[in-house]
């Protein structure tokens, strides 16, 4: 009986100590079915008591066989605190992420292909059947987004690529976010908007935006719900 009892404590402490390694596999596969692309995680620990998931070191990459700079997405943080009941059933619920986007790395290669193409999987999808939509029930109470810098490679100039740096400095808290594709078009449109590349790559981010519209609403009224607090506060004295 003591020698079951301490394989059972053996087997326990195994799956205890492997359960961060599955979740983090799980993840990975998980973001390469949405996106197409491959990505990885340096780190994660998922809570035993609470239902939160921290992940370090993730990185989104580009096709390989057409990119030879390998990542597109480098996010030192992501923290997820969420419901892990609806997480079986029902609409899948997130009550709080906070993404932190260090790096965004675009790239145009020698023949002209550019890695943001590889995300029209994306868009196509946003854009397809409303029974398709429905299907990914998703929602974020609160989405909490940093972008560092956003770097454009062009390797159709010559031997060396073209390289120009955008520091984009972003800090901002959106609500209500109730759809995967809004969710993933808010964070490429947010780091594109104010740098150009749309024009120097003829990449269409309008369409973007429309996914995003709704999450992008939410920001800019906690904009304007701050302002009049500043005012009020002003108005009483």
């Amino acid at each position: 009986m003591k020698k079951i009892l301490i394989v059972v404590a053996a087997v326990v402490i195994a799956l205890f100590l492997a359960k961060d390694f599955v979740a983090g596999t799980i993840f990975t596969s998980g973001v390469r079915a949405f996106t197409d692309l491959p990505a990885s995680v340096k780190s994660m620990k998922v809570g035993v008591f609470k239902s939160v998931v921290d992940i370090n070191g993730f990185k989104v990459y580009n096709p390989k066989s057409a990119f030879k700079d390998r990542v597109m997405l480098d996010m030192p943080a992501l923290f997820i605190d969420y419901d892990l009941g609806s997480m079986l059933t029902g609409t899948k619920h997130i009550r709080k992420m906070k993404l932190e986007l260090n790096e965004f790395y675009v790239v145009k290669n020698a023949g002209g292909e550019l890695n943001l193409d590889s995300l029209k999987g994306i868009q196509s999808k946003a854009s397809g059947s409303q029974g398709a939509k429905q299907d990914m029930k998703f929602k974020i109470d609160v989405l909490e987004l940093k972008i560092g810098k956003v770097i454009y490679k062009d390797y159709t100039k010559g031997a060396e690529p073209f390289v120009k740096e955008f520091n984009i400095g972003l800090d901002e808290r959106y609500e209500n976010i109730d759809n995967p594709y809004a969710f993933a078009s808010l964070v490429v449109f947010k780091a594109l908007a104010n740098t150009g590349i749309a024009s120097l790559t003829n990449f269409d981010i309008g369409s973007l935006k429309d996914t995003a519209s709704g999450a992008l609403s939410t920001a800019t009224d906690a904009v304007n719900k701050a302002t009049e607090g500043i005012r009020g506060l002003f108005d009483k004295k």
